[in-house]
């Protein structure tokens, strides 16, 4: 008689950490010898999880066959640990992109319908992400973000909800602090602090959470108030060059009141859809100096510099040619309307 459960053994050999996810997980780039691959290796410590549950994350990325949502070869273990194999994708995630620089209206719009349709499937699954955020979007060799890390999803149950307790403070919704399960509108709220991230910048989004204090000193009360109340993260802050469609997407996504939210991830990818404005402008900081430039399809190079003190500098020249200085926008104090009449005008 055959017995129908055999433990085999898999043979990898890690090549480089390439992240902590957490306290207790590690990433690696590994070589797997049976495949003769690179593969990405996510390495748990059994001892801080249940082992039953925590197969649930091979399972939820094996059988979603998506191309938004990053895909699982096998999962392992031995007496100590778990391992997840997953393609190694060498662009990174999304975070360590924003990192190098600020990114277009154009990407924003991209990255945010590919991560709006790897929503749409999961939730499709009945299942909550419950950790959306720019880390746990990875990005592709052709260039499109992935929906990874489902060390955090769960389940729903009949009534559309799950349990998580454990979550990722720095991008809860109000409703965490009030009710013990949640349904897709939790990762709804998650995206849109995820594409207020990418619209403008960590540094920015940090700043904002620093006044809260953190770790042991953070202000839970006033920060709890601020979510509530919907100060947090500032829906007044925004680059000048990201549109006003783009802002409202994005603040209906994080509305403390669940209702007023958009309903399925579809319905944010078909608002963002429609964004078609200020799409290519590239910005800039540096030494105190905010800058803007874009590049038409007729080699024509515009560009805004701003310093600190409010003066400004417009040009528009051919790239490796002569820029001629554009007097409108080059001026002692120049507005915040002004520069968005500049990029929308250019």
């Amino acid at each position: 008689m055959i017995n129908p459960y055999t433990t085999a053994q898999v043979s990898f050999e890690i090549k480089q950490e390439i992240g902590h996810e957490g306290k207790n997980s590690t990433a690696f780039v590994a070589h797997d010898k049976q495949l003769d691959a690179e593969v990405a290796i996510k390495k748990v410590a059994k001892e801080t999880l249940d082992v039953a549950l925590y197969f649930q994350e091979a399972k939820t990325l094996y059988f979603s066959n998506h191309p938004n949502v990053v895909q699982v070869h096998y999962a392992c273990q031995d007496d100590e640990h778990i391992y997840l194999a997953m393609p190694f994708y060498s662009k990174g995630s999304l975070k360590n992109l924003m990192k190098t620089r600020f990114l277009t209206v154009r990407e924003i719009v991209r990255f945010g319908c590919n991560i709006a349709s790897g929503l749409h499937n999961i939730h499709s699954k009945g299942l909550v992400h419950f950790d959306v955020k720019p880390d746990n979007v990875l990005i592709s060799d052709r260039g499109e973000g992935l929906l990874s890390d489902f060390g955090l999803a769960r389940m729903m149950n009949a009534s559309g909800m799950a349990g998580q307790d454990r979550l990722y403070s720095k991008m809860l919704p109000p409703e965490a602090f009030t009710q013990p399960e949640h349904g897709v509108l939790f990762d709804i709220y998650q995206f849109g602090v995820t594409l207020y991230r990418m619209c403008n910048g960590d540094s920015a989004f940090y700043g904002q959470l620093e006044r809260f204090g953190s770790g042991a000193s953070l202000d839970r009360h006033a920060y709890r108030h601020a979510l509530v109340n919907g100060q947090f993260p500032d829906r007044s802050a925004f680059l000048e060059h990201i549109p006003l469609r783009l802002r409202k997407v994005i603040k209906s996504c994080m509305d403390p009141e669940m209702a007023n939210r958009p309903q399925s991830a579809i319905e944010v990818a078909n608002e963002l859809g429609l964004v078609d404005e200020r799409l290519d402008w590239q910005y800039t900081e540096a030494a105190g100096t905010r800058e803007w430039s874009r590049t038409k399809p007729d080699g024509v190079e515009y560009k805004l510099s701003v310093h600190a003190d409010g003066t400004s500098i417009a040009k528009r020249g051919k790239l490796g040619g002569r820029y001629a200085q554009l007097s409108p926008y080059s001026k002692p104090k120049i507005s915040n309307a002004e520069i968005q009449g500049f990029l929308k005008s250019q």
